[in-house]
């Protein structure tokens, strides 16, 4: 069962885009491929062991690990990778948008999830989820999620680089890196080193994930796939030739083989290839 949940709180509504519950009672494996985003997600997890390699992460319940909680928080990547689950599992997932975790960790996000996912080894953040876990209404594990992020919400300085990530979004007047750093008073390297402590990527690559996200959108999964050359035009990809080759980097597939093989989860807040 995957199940999405709006932040009930207004403020948390800012910094996060949802929630995510997956839960599986019954041994059995799924397999997805997760494309580039924008977004950064933490996710807690009961009764499983976690596995990573270049670009794959498998979790898979073992009787050792039935008690124990596991947290991992992803960072940037701008090449697919590769989930699988196998056995029963239970898992919450929030979906902060950009910049939003660091708000609530004491930490740049660089220092957190500098590879493509790692366990987050903070303490408050593993008893959070040991008293989640013993709670079996979902309604009360949503307020006690929102309680705990609320608890330890902090204001951080990001006014310049939010600028910035608006200049990029301008999809519209398209500005290159170099005009965004004018126009945000910063030299190409410190605009860079900020992304990179907050966003774990970047400008560059911010602009190129939000780009392909961009494309997803615009009725793209709506219904009859629109014309490739058309969506490629909404999302300023200037032709077709720069259109797929972005999209074989991002996704590892052509805009056509992407648009045929993916499912739509919740609506389409999850994109996904599942296997």
């Amino acid at each position: 069962m995957i199940k999405t949940i709006a932040p009930l709180s207004k403020t948390l509504s800012k910094y996060i885009a949802y929630y995510y519950i997956f839960i599986n009672e019954e041994p059995t494996m799924l397999s997805y491929v997760a494309f580039p985003h924008v977004n950064t997600c933490i996710s807690l997890f009961k009764g499983v062991e976690i596995q990573r390699e270049d670009l794959s992460l498998r979790m898979f319940s073992n009787e050792d690990f039935k008690d124990k909680v596991s947290i991992e928080i992803t960072g940037k990547y701008t090449q697919p990778f590769f989930v699988n689950y196998l056995g029963d599992f239970d898992e919450i997932a929030i979906i902060f948008k950009p910049l939003g975790v660091n708000y609530f960790l004491k930490d740049d996000l660089i220092e957190h999830a500098p590879a493509f996912s790692q366990a987050l080894p903070l303490p408050h953040w593993h008893a959070l989820a040991e008293k989640l876990f013993l709670e079996t209404n979902l309604n009360n594990r949503i307020e006690l999620l929102e309680s705990f992020l609320l608890d330890n919400f902090s204001t951080i300085d990001d006014a310049i680089i939010r600028k910035a990530m608006l200049l990029l979004e301008d999809f519209e007047k398209d500005y290159s890196v170099q005009e965004v750093a004018d126009l945000c008073g910063l030299t190409i390297k410190s605009l860079q080193r900020n992304f990179k402590k907050l966003l774990t990527c970047t400008p560059s690559e911010y602009k190129r994930i939000l780009k392909f996200r961009h494309s997803l959108g615009k009725d793209a999964l709506q219904g009859e796939i629109k014309k490739l050359t058309e969506i490629a035009l909404e999302s300023n990809y200037y032709d077709q030739s720069y259109f797929i080759r972005e999209y074989k980097k991002l996704t590892g597939k052509s805009p056509k083989a992407f648009f045929t093989r993916i499912s739509k989860l919740e609506g389409d807040k999850i994109i996904w290839e599942v296997k």
